[in-house]
């Protein structure tokens, strides 16, 4: 693997073609052209094992979220979901963990992966779009991605993950980048609303196109940090979208909450000491945590 000599992912690097051309990605070509410049890949692992995993992961989630989704069903909640389904579910931990997934973003980033996060969605999340960049984001900058997994066929009307090529090269949001102040931000229930008009703009402005994923089960799709991606309105309540989402953080950054970034005199900058699902424990260890000064994430 090559040294990080930028501080950028190497799907980023503005010598992207010269280590293309140089087989630093490997098997991955096809996947890391395709982030590059859409912001996004997809990869289909095909193998009769990967779908056993697979198929635990529903077995294991339909008991556990079947009385939400009646609730759901009837129109007396939101669409559910599971996070950190990991730490009860070990067939949610073995598809974070899976060692075909780690390689490929290893040789696409130029640094060790780790996940530090799963959501599991039994229907379509119906998810304004966002970048998640706003809610985990690393100096350096882009050192997160998200891999979306299928476990299930997905159909139309089950309101399908959605996506926005290119958008990955907006520029990174905060809350100072659009003068948000620490009362507005914890004032606001659910402060990604407070993004989404700059978000709705820069698709109009920049005409970036809407598509949907409509996977068979058991494709991925993995997005960079500032890809703009959200959830279709469901269309009919009694269908399913079987899903798991993994992020990941990368090696050697400090980690942060963009949303919850300020000024000094408000707080400063919000850094995290995320989860390192592999390890079991947080990514820094406490000794680390207060040599390097580091203030925990509240949010």
């Amino acid at each position: 693997m090559p040294l990080d000599l930028t501080g950028q992912p190497l799907i980023d690097r503005s010598d992207f073609q010269q280590l293309l051309e140089a087989g630093f990605f490997g098997r991955w070509v096809e996947q890391a052209i395709s982030l590059h410049g859409k912001g996004y890949c997809l990869v289909d692992l095909g193998s009769s094992d990967w779908l056993e995993k697979i198929d635990g992961v529903v077995n294991a989630l339909q008991p556990r979220l079947e009385a939400e989704l009646k609730l759901w069903e009837s129109g007396e909640s939101g669409p559910p979901r599971l996070q950190d389904g990991w730490i009860d579910h070990g067939s949610i931990r073995a598809l974070a963990l899976e060692p075909v997934v780690l390689d490929l973003l290893r040789h696409l980033y130029g640094r060790e992966p780790f996940a530090f996060q799963t959501l599991n969605f039994a229907v379509g999340s119906e998810q304004h779009f966002h970048s998640d960049a706003v809610h985990f984001h690393s100096y350096p900058h882009g050192f997160m991605c998200g891999v979306w997994i299928a476990l299930q066929n997905v159909q139309p009307e089950s309101g399908p993950l959605i996506y926005f090529p290119g958008s990955h090269r907006l520029p990174y949001l905060s809350a100072p980048s659009l003068g948000l102040d620490r009362e507005a931000v914890l004032g606001e229930a659910h402060p990604q609303r407070l993004f989404e008009p700059s978000w709705q703009q820069a698709v109009s402005e920049h005409g970036f196109e809407k598509q949907q994923f409509l996977p068979k089960r058991g494709e991925l799709l993995i997005w960079h940090a500032n890809l703009l991606h959200g959830g279709e309105p469901v269309q009919e309540k009694t269908s399913r979208r079987w899903s798991q989402v993994n992020h990941y953080f990368f090696a050697d950054c400090l980690y942060t909450t963009p949303m919850r970034n300020f000024g000094s005199s408000e707080g400063g900058t919000c850094l995290r000491n995320p989860f390192d699902l592999a390890k079991g424990t947080a990514r820094y260890s406490e000794a680390d945590w207060r040599d390097v000064n580091l203030m925990q994430s509240k949010g």
